[in-house]
Formats: C-alpha cells, sequence, structure tokens
C-alpha cells in the first residue's frame, strides 16, 4: 500500500510581525513632534491675542486697588511684608527673580516631556486643560485686566511694593518681545496656575512619594517667588487655581476614551494607535 506524502503548510505564526528600530523610533519622533507642535502653536497664538489686549491703564489699576482693598478687608493683605523679608538678602531676592522669570516655561517643558512619555492619554489630557484655561485667561486680559502690585507705585499708589524683576540691581532679564508683552494681564495669574497644573499632573500620574514632594516644592517655591518680586497678588493666584480647576472639570468633560497605547510600552511589532 502507497503512502502519500502530506504536503508541507507552515502554521501561521499569531506573534506580529516585528518592526525595525529605527521605524519605531522615527514614528515616535514624529508623533512627539507633532504634539508639541499643536501645543507650540496655540501657545504662540494665545501671546499674540494676549499682547493685543487693550490698554487700559486706569481701570487696571482700580481693579487692582479694589482687589487689594477686599484682601485687607479679609486680613489677608500681606504680601508687603512677605516681599520685604525674602529681598534683605541679594542673593535670596535674585533667586526670586531667577525662579519667576526663568523656571516657568522650561518646568512646564520638562513634566510634558516626562508625561508625553509616561502616559501620551494623560499628557493630552493636561495640553486641553491648557488650552482651556488660555481662552479663560484671554476673556480676563480683554476684559478685566488688572495691574500688577510692583507696578501700583508708579500710578501713585504706593503700597510697600519693590519692582525687583525690572526695577534695577538685578542680573534677570525678563524682556519679552512688544508683539506678545501685556504687563496688565495680573489676574488670572498662570505663573501660578501653570505650575499648580504641572503639580498636580504629576501627582495624579505618579506613585512615587519623591515626585509629588517635588510636585508641591514646585508650586510653594513659585508662590512664593511671584510674591517676592511683586507680580501677583494673592488673589491673583487664588483665581489662577481657580481657572486651572474649572478648566479641568471642561476637559473631562469632553474627554472621549483613547485606544492611544502608553508611548512607553510601545515595542517594535506594535501598531501605535491613532491619534
Amino acid at each position: 500500500m502507497a503512502i502519500r506524502p502530506i504536503p508541507y503548510r507552515p502554521i501561521a505564526s499569531t506573534r506580529p510581525l516585528q518592526r525595525p528600530l529605527p521605524t519605531v523610533a522615527l514614528e515616535r519622533a514624529a508623533l512627539f513632534g507633532r504634539d508639541f507642535g499643536i501645543v507650540l502653536s496655540v501657545i504662540g497664538v494665545y501671546f499674540l491675542l494676549r499682547g493685543a489686549a487693550p490698554d487700559r491703564l486706569g481701570y487696571s489699576v482700580d481693579v487692582t486697588r479694589h482687589l487689594v482693598a477686599f484682601e485687607r478687608a479679609l486680613h489677608l493683605f500681606w504680601e508687603p511684608e512677605v516681599q520685604e523679608i525674602s529681598i534683605r538678602f541679594y542673593a535670596v531676592k535674585e533667586f526670586a527673580n531667577f525662579t519667576y522669570a526663568y523656571l516657568h516655561f522650561p518646568v512646564l517643558a520638562v513634566v510634558g516631556g516626562w508625561l508625553w512619555f509616561h502616559d501620551r492619554q494623560a499628557f493630552r489630557f493636561m495640553r486641553n486643560v491648557m488650552f482651556v484655561s488660555m481662552v479663560i485667561g484671554l476673556a480676563f486680559y480683554w476684559l478685566v485686566p488688572a495691574a500688577p502690585p510692583r507696578l501700583m507705585a508708579a500710578h501713585g499708589y504706593d503700597l510697600g511694593f519693590v519692582d525687583t524683576v525690572f526695577g534695577g540691581n538685578t542680573h534677570v532679564d525678563y524682556a519679552q518681545p512688544s508683539l506678545i508683552l501685556n504687563e496688565y494681564a495680573a489676574i488670572p495669574s498662570f505663573h501660578f496656575g501653570w505650575i499648580a497644573m504641572a503639580s498636580a499632573a504629576i501627582w495624579v500620574n505618579s506613585r512615587s512619594r519623591a515626585l509629588r514632594a517635588g510636585a508641591v516644592l514646585l508650586t510653594v517655591v513659585m508662590t512664593w517667588a511671584i510674591v517676592a518680586s511683586a507680580n501677583h497678588l494673592f488673589f491673583d493666584m487664588a483665581l489662577g487655581g481657580l481657572v486651572i480647576v474649572v478648566s479641568w472639570q471642561v476637559a473631562k468633560r469632553f474627554e472621549r476614551p483613547s485606544r492611544t497605547a502608553p508611548v512607553s510600552v510601545l515595542r517594535p511589532g506594535r501598531e501605535e494607535a491613532a491619534a
């Protein structure tokens, strides 16, 4: 009896096709560039609109005068005392100026980069929180401009503040192009609000005690630097924080479930989810 040979049929592999590492790296780099390109573009438009807000100097000064009166009524007008203590030593004053002028956007960039690689969906959510806060902030800058405390003396209201950033005797240069400059945009304070947002992003996306402690420290140091440099009142910062809380809730309302995998777990052979 003749035995018929059984034809060889290779079993189809259930493993995904492996993609070359350079291809995956290029795809991730392009995705990273696109995500951050969108953020930088929106920030650019935001600052152009912020700088285009009409000058209403008298109104801006009046707004700040009323805010000071409000804080005094609540016995919370402590900013001049905090600044006076903070600037007794030149090195401390310079540290406050440096923190206010130079650490704001670098901190946001570092936290944003960490968040993108940790969980891209979380990055996109925080990006949306920031975008919503920009819209609210622009409404204030156009409708309710407010003078920073450091400029009140120049308008005849000496409240005990010293302009440490622009008043000379400092190595910090915080000059901005006139196209985006708006010195009367004290409320809400996004020097506080956006740093608080970055701190919240670290807190909710990490279980590390060290990272969480660092997140709290970020907000504490920036809060002190803001007051020590006489750029905002406590009310301005509280309003900045409130705007972030509102923006967070709005972003949650419009958030949709995403199939995007955390970038940190992408490996050759896995298809990246649609953005």
